[in-house]
């Protein structure tokens, strides 16, 4: 959607020469010839023809004054994006590669450029095992879940605690120890909500685990775990978010066919992934874990342009450079052994500010004329230290491309498509994201503007927020009661995929905090805010149902009458609405038996109760209330019983 165009005047030729007709007895009453013959009249017919033209010239709005509109409104069309990619190395021997390596594809009979975002040490070595202890519930295999793009493994299991263990075996060429080992670990996401976003702030880091990284050690008979924390850049932040993790340094690992009182048919270089607390939101689920890759971006540096450029200073010079489109704030150029300012526009530069303005998508550099930006001296020369070419939907490709270096003699690959780039924003996207940014709250007023802010905290997955005014939960009060004004108590669930909650999803208190630093940010003055989570309360339901004649296996029916009460007690994907239980609802048994009955092969329910653990009470109709504010539900352990007994089975509802 795009503003509408304002007409400022829209008047006519024929309009303005009937209007003025009509003014000519107020102001000459002797003139009483108003034929087309007068001259009189044809002076107000050629006014009126200079008027229309002046009327349709104002009503112009280009490109240029709809750019003016968005900047002050604080808004600029976004400029190309790069994308990214990771790129996978593979060796016979030890190599290493600088940030910045220049590697490119060819795609359709043209090369797309690609640079290395950080240092690689290339090591030949491979990942063949993985092994999780999910330390009770049993010790599993997963070096096939690696192999197959389609599946994925948790590594800790699906219930993590202290104890839990991933192990990883690697086998070198020749049987040489690694110093180095560099590895790319994507998380499973497709399945979650995406991450929260607020304009344009940054993500929140907060820390929900602690893992302890060790590697297998023999040294004089001695058999021990080396703990390598010290050592470790960790780019996935305790496996919350895909990233590169680099061990460098590493002395004294050993070679093993052992591990988990397990022999292998040969010798691996054991590292392993213990946790030692977690608070995990939901269970990390790896897609891959690839050895010896690094990101690239779209894009390569030009440095040192030798094409000579000799200011004339005149005003508003511009020059043209070779590689186009150029990635924003990307360009370095200095005149006279001075380096000199890239800036948006020169509206706000002064006479004497060295500034000039560049044209990503064109390569053109503008100077100043000498009242908005200062102009280059004549005979002076123009360098051109350095920047970067590259951006746009170009650098979008598939999985498997072949990629080449001269400084690299091995095979490279990029498992994953790369993703990310995009072409410069046009005037119409950035009026749809101004429309849409009008639209979003930065300022704490309402109760919905507390939930949306809570939920779009930027870096976390906030599936439910539910505002309480008026209430601090610190203070023990009756449930609906309003006492502590200036108060506003967010409760927050998290986002988990988990279907079967054996444990609700409970917020850790560094995802608390970073809710409530974020609210903090935007509530008005005065305000205090606590963020807690619910008080989940575990709900168990006993019914028993009349199937239909045509139905017949009645372990099918009671499996399908109990996963419809899961979901419909579901914190996160319950309730009528499948968009979660709302907090501090009561459970009522009219709408469990409409559930119930819902399910195929269902006639009738027969018999219904409801329970709930923390002492939560049910009234003579046998719903249960809950007994706080900030109570939410989760299935427990159900019982259904599936009875066929003639005369049980009275009208539906």
């Amino acid at each position: 959607m795009s503003l509408p165009k304002p007409d400022l005047d829209d008047r006519t030729f024929e309009q303005l020469v009937a209007e003025a007709r009509t003014l000519i007895p107020r102001y000459s009453p002797a003139w009483t010839d108003h034929n087309e013959s007068d001259p009189g009249i044809t002076l107000i017919e050629l006014f009126a023809w200079l008027s229309e033209i002046a009327l349709y010239r104002i009503d112009r709005v280009t490109d240029e004054h709809r750019l003016k509109y968005l900047k002050l409104l604080g808004i600029r069309p976004q400029p190309a994006k790069p994308a990214k990619v990771g790129l996978t190395f593979i060796s016979t021997e030890k190599q290493v590669l600088e940030k910045g390596t220049h590697v490119s594809t060819e795609i359709a009979g043209k090369n797309v450029n690609f640079q290395l975002d950080d240092d690689i040490n290339i090591v030949p070595a491979r990942l063949e095992k993985i092994v999780v202890d999910e330390f009770t519930s049993g010790i599993f295999d997963r070096s096939s879940s690696n192999e197959n793009g389609d599946l994925f493994f948790a590594p800790f299991g699906e219930y993590v605690q202290k104890g839990c263990t991933l192990y990883l075996g690697f086998k070198t060429e020749n049987g040489n120890v690694p110093d180095v080992l560099e590895f790319m670990c994507y998380l499973y996401e497709k399945d979650l909500i995406a991450p929260g976003k607020h304009g344009e702030e940054q993500d929140y880091e907060f820390k929900n685990a602690s893992l302890r990284w060790e590697i297998w050690s023999e040294s004089n008979g001695i058999k021990v775990w080396k703990p390598v924390m010290d050592i470790l850049t960790d780019g996935t932040n305790d496996l919350k978010k895909s990233g590169r993790i680099v061990f460098e340094g590493i002395e004294g690992w050993t070679a093993s066919s052992t591990v988990l009182g397990q022999k292998y048919n040969s010798d691996y270089f054991w590292l392993r992934c213990r946790v030692e607390a977690s608070c995990y939101e939901y269970p990390p689920r790896i897609e891959s874990l690839r050895l010896n890759t690094v990101s690239a971006t779209h894009g390569f540096t030009v440095k040192d342009d030798n094409e000579e450029r000799i200011c004339t200073g005149l005003p508003d010079q511009f020059f043209k450079l070779k590689e186009i489109p150029i990635l924003s704030r990307t360009l370095k150029l200095s005149i006279a052994e001075e380096e000199w300012k890239e800036v948006e526009d020169l509206d706000g530069s002064g006479p004497s500010d060295k500034h000039f303005v560049l044209d990503n998508e064109k390569g053109v550099i503008k100077f100043g004329d000498g009242e908005r930006g200062f102009v280059p001296s004549a005979g002076s020369t123009i360098k051109i230290m350095e920047y970067v070419s590259g951006g746009g939907v170009e650098g979008n490709l598939k999985a498997g491309c072949a990629w080449t270096t001269d400084d690299f003699s091995g095979q490279i690959t990029n498992h994953r498509p790369s993703s990310g780039g995009m072409d410069v924003q046009t005037i119409e996207e950035a009026i749809e994201d101004l429309l849409k940014d009008m639209r979003t709250p930065y300022t704490t007023v309402t109760a919905k503007d507390f939930e949306d802010i809570a939920i779009n905290t930027p870096g976390l997955r906030v599936a439910r927020a539910k505002v309480i005014p008026n209430y601090d939960p610190a203070e023990p009060k009756p449930k609906y009661a309003d006492y502590s004004k200036g108060s506003v108590t967010v409760v927050i669930i998290p986002y988990t995929p988990l279907e079967i909650l054996k444990i609700p999803p409970q917020p850790s208190d560094g995802f608390k905090n970073a809710v409530c630093r974020h609210l903090d940010k935007h509530r008005l003055l005065g305000t205090e805010i606590h963020v807690i989570p619910p008080d989940y309360v575990k709900v168990s339901v006993s019914a028993t149902v009349f199937p239909m004649d045509a139905f017949r296996d009645d372990s099918l029916i009671r499996d399908n009458v109990i996963k419809k009460i899961n979901g419909f007690l579901h914190p996160i994907k319950g309730g009528e609405d499948g968009k979660g239980w709302p907090i501090g609802r009561d459970v009522y048994v009219s709408e469990l038996y409409d559930q119930i009955e819902q399910v195929e092969g269902v006639s009738c329910v027969v018999k219904l109760a409801v329970f709930g653990d923390k002492g939560v009470s049910t009234d003579s109709d046998g719903n249960l209330l809950l007994n706080s504010k900030h109570a939410c539900v989760y299935s427990g352990s159900h019982t259904v019983k599936v009875s066929r007994e003639t005369g049980l089975c009275r009208k539906r509802g």
